[in-house]
């Protein structure tokens, strides 16, 4: 695994690169990092060549100023200025809760280029607009200490905020989340971008709920049945709606099953995409 930086359209952007095959993009949630990944890049890495960025504002990328546009918009453009800077035509996308959202978005933004999809414990996709609101509600309340007055523990708590076994801290992430906290526009950007998704969260632009019968392509769904951000009875009854898609709950896991059960996962990932 390699960690690199490029340029996209004037945001300094950090991305892990592993593996080599066919490529898979992965992205990670809001208040998170490419570090997410770190259970399993390199696992997925022995089949595809796997690239996993840091979102605008977060992990070691730059930040910019919302200033009352959409996150999802915002961060969608730099998606696909990513995949034009590496000239991929043709990849997987696997996103996590908010990622989740944005790698159906671009899904919708280009069809063509989108050969699968894998969507993980995203309420940002199937939860109703009502329970998403009460979601980031709680994710602004967990994260935004640890952005604000950032420690170990107080990034300990944070990791743990939204898992199954509170044991787990994700311990190998805690000290490259405590420096890209400790960057004085972290807190701003968890919040811009929280209260940007809460204001946005009815906009047929940017919701995907609605349209779920016309993801045509395969498309994996993982979920954790104690996960507090995306109901496992949301997801379901989306996925049935789905006309090409596959549905993994795993039980005793929360909303990180990437880092809860990474070998599970990625066994789960591997196999769907073939």
């Amino acid at each position: 695994m390699k960690v690199r930086f490029v340029d996209i359209d004037g945001i300094k952007t950090r991305y892990y690169v592993a593996g080599t095959g066919r490529p898979l993009l992965l992205i990670h949630g809001v208040g998170s990092s490419a570090d997410s990944w770190a259970r399993c890049i390199d696992r997925l890495g022995e089949r595809f060549t796997v690239y996993a960025l840091d979102l605008i504002g977060h992990g070691f990328s730059d930040a910019v100023d919302l200033a009352g546009a959409a996150p999802q918009q915002v961060q969608l453009k730099q998606l696909l200025g990513f995949v034009d800077l590496l000239g991929l035509t043709r990849y997987a996308v696997a996103g996590a809760s908010f990622g989740g959202l944005l790698a159906a978005l671009m899904y919708f933004a280009r069809p063509g280029q989108v050969d699968k999809l894998v969507l993980i414990g995203s309420g940002s996709v199937f939860n109703p607009a009502e329970d998403q609101v009460a979601v980031l509600q709680a994710v602004l309340k967990n994260q935004i200490a640890a952005a604000e007055d950032p420690t170990p523990e107080s990034i300990r708590l944070r990791n743990a905020g939204s898992t199954f076994q509170k044991a787990d801290v994700f311990e190998e992430i805690v000290l490259t989340l405590l420096t890209s906290y400790a960057l004085p526009d972290r807190a701003r950007m968890l919040r811009q971008t929280v209260e940007g998704l809460i204001a946005t969260v009815n906009s047929a632009e940017y919701r995907v709920l609605e349209r779920l019968e016309k993801i045509a392509v395969p498309t994996l769904i993982v979920t954790g049945r104690e996960d507090p951000r995306a109901d496992w009875k949301h997801v379901e009854a989306g996925h049935r709606r789905m006309p090409n898609c596959v549905m993994r709950i795993f039980e005793k896991c929360g909303h990180k099953p990437f880092s809860e059960r990474p070998r599970e996962f990625s066994a789960a990932v591997l196999a769907f995409l073939g």
